[in-house]
């Protein structure tokens, strides 16, 4: 195990490609634009580091600690965090392309605009997630717990969704092919349609209003009706026995 400790470093901008950092204490550390193209960090303590815009392609992340930290705009493509933990990291704009985070606890995590295209995110904890803009497609969000987090804008082409808690999708529906989402959350279902999200009752609303008699597209209303009341069976969530 390394006895490497760097506590609140200030690395900015450091070249350490490929360097041997296991179970290295890098918590609070600057490592904003750092290049960490395959650097081996398994175990390493993160907890609150700074790593915006930061290349860290293909690394080895596996049981990291990076609860907290700013990965804002870093790219990821590639990395390997599985068993890391992620409470409330800091992923947004972050280019998450063909990870791997299976089973890491995503809790809370800000993934706004993140590329997670094709990444493996199966059994992973996404409860609470602020998942807004982020690219899923054909992600694998097999068994992962969505309960709670926000998929307005999100992209789930193709994502497999098999088993996985506190959401429910039906479709393709209409003229446009369209999929909804519903989310579990405290207070009730979120539905998800396109650039739609809002409760049940809006987004039954919004059909009500767009597939109306008289607009030429009422012949889809009631397989929209359909797939809304469907998905909302999944019901409110609980902290304790998720829906």
């Amino acid at each position: 195990m390394s006895q490497i400790n760097l506590t609140n470093a200030d690395l900015y901008g450091a070249d350490l490609r490929h360097a041997y950092l296991i179970g290295a204490n890098l918590s609070g550390a600057c490592l904003s634009r750092v290049n960490l193209i395959g650097v081996n960090l398994t175990g390493a303590d993160l907890h609150g580091a700074y790593f915006i815009d930061a290349n860290l392609r293909d690394a080895d992340l596996t049981g990291a600690n990076l609860a907290g930290a700013d990965l804002h705009g870093a790219c990821l493509r590639g990395v390997n965090l599985t068993d890391a933990c992620l409470s409330g990291a800091d992923f947004r704009y972050a280019d998450l392309r063909g990870a791997n985070l299976s089973g890491v606890n995503l809790t809370d995590a800000k993934l706004h605009d993140a590329n997670l295209t094709g990444a493996d995110l199966s059994r992973a904890n996404l409860r609470g997630a602020d998942l807004t803009i982020a690219n899923l497609t054909i992600a694998n969000l097999v068994d992962a717990d969505l309960t709670g987090a926000n998929l307005y804008g999100a992209n789930l082409t193709s994502a497999y969704l098999r088993g996985a808690n506190g959401i429910r999708s039906a479709g393709p529906i209409g003229a446009e092919g369209r999929l909804i989402y519903a989310v579990a959350h405290a207070d009730g279902p979120r539905i998800y349609a396109g650039c739609f999200a809002g409760t049940v009752a809006e987004m039954i609303s919004a059909v009500e209003e767009r597939y109306a008699d008289g607009t030429g597209r009422e012949q889809f209303r009631s397989s929209y009706l359909a797939a809304v009341a469907f998905v909302a069976t999944i019901g409110a969530s609980n902290p304790e026995n998720p829906s």
